[in-house]
């Protein structure tokens, strides 16, 4: 199985997902902002720089799905 992933945001891998015939992984949108804030970014510059650069970015059949938990 062969995914794209980013090695500096592994702790925000979740898992994979499978999209029409393609496996890619998963990554938990919450753990990817802490990811940024620990790397010395404030919530907002995480959350803008995410928005910006990682959840629009596409690369392909490869591009990996990002989730945010609905909490009840």
């Amino acid at each position: 199985m062969l995914f794209l992933t980013e090695d500096f945001y592994d702790s925000a891998l979740i898992g994979t997902a499978t999209k029409f015939d393609t496996v890619v992984a998963a990554y938990d949108i919450e753990l990817l902002t802490q990811v940024l804030m620990n790397q010395g970014m404030s919530e907002l510059e995480a959350l803008e720089y995410m928005d910006y650069n990682i959840l629009r970015a596409y690369m392909g059949n490869n591009t990996p799905i990002y989730i945010r938990f609905v909490k009840y």
